[in-house]
């Protein structure tokens, strides 16, 4: 039995049978994660959750409809340790998550599916994607894909050049001009735009004195929000736009649907066993 494509895009819609019937080959699973955390005075607790949905969205109306891919339930709560000085963010630890995450996969594993896309929109959880999924690499033997979205769509590389100042893209990581355009451009009325700011980090500050220690970049020290800024946000969304904000999830959803279809046509066989 072939299951509808317009079917399978949610996986929840599926039928046991349905889902029993899927090629383990062929077949995509994507798990959206994200968090629910501060993100300055000026954005909504659901930052991350509404840029995934927005990609997700998108990505799924573009998707050949060839692809057997499907759309797992998404996760809003995430790991948010960073910015638990600030009230209304909701954090799990990291180990527990990994654990959740796992056990997601294992029960995939158990209808005999192989492959799953990790779908990340929270830069303080990436670690723990990675660790979730070599342990089902071990364990279960699945093709696990971690997929953060800044780097599927590297904003740096999707935006026209002078679209934000370099300082920006480096240092603007949390409610700055990227994240609060995405937010215009999916959500506008969510964003208090009365409450914009230039929400310089610390970090900016720090890249003029250190050559390598600073919270961001390779050599990154461990940091809580309140050391780069007071209010929990860090970057400049006074510089944002809806224009920049459709840019950045139309690639990141073109992006995410290239990496299905790669994650589609690797054969299982080269993951091989000792």
């Amino acid at each position: 039995m072939t299951t509808p494509p317009a079917i399978a895009r949610t996986f929840a819609d599926l039928t046991w049978p349905e889902v029993a019937a899927l090629d383990p080959e062929r077949t995509v699973l994507v798990l959206p994660v994200s968090a629910t955390e501060q993100h300055g005075p000026h954005l909504p607790l659901s930052v991350d959750a509404e840029i995934n949905r927005g990609i997700v969205r998108q990505a799924m109306e573009i998707m050949p409809p060839e692809l057997t891919a499907s759309f797992l339930p998404e996760l809003v709560y995430g790991r948010s340790e960073e910015h638990q000085g600030f009230p209304g963010t909701l954090t799990i630890e990291p180990g527990r998550l990994a654990h959740v995450w796992h056990d997601i996969g294992r029960s995939l594993a158990r209808a005999g599916l192989r492959k799953l896309v990790i779908f990340n929109s929270h830069g303080g959880q990436p670690q723990v994607v990675d660790f979730a999924a070599r342990r089902l690499r071990i364990e279960r033997g699945l093709l696990v894909v971690q997929a953060d979205w800044w780097r599927l769509a590297p904003p740096a590389q999707v935006l026209p050049a002078g679209s934000l100042p370099e300082t920006e893209l480096r240092h603007g990581i949390h409610g700055g001009a990227v994240e609060t355009s995405m937010m215009l451009h999916l959500r506008p009325d969510l964003v208090r735009r009365e409450r914009f700011a230039d929400f310089r980090p610390a970090s900016a500050d720090w890249a003029e004195t250190y050559r390598h220690l600073n919270a961001v970049g390779p050599t990154p020290f461990a940091w809580m929000t309140q050391d780069l800024h007071e209010t929990g946000a860090c970057g400049d969304p006074r510089l944002a736009s809806a224009d920049l904000g459709e840019r950045l999830v139309a690639a990141a959803a073109e992006a995410l649907v290239r990496l299905v279809q790669e994650t589609a046509d690797f054969p299982l066989s080269n993951l091989r066993q000792r």
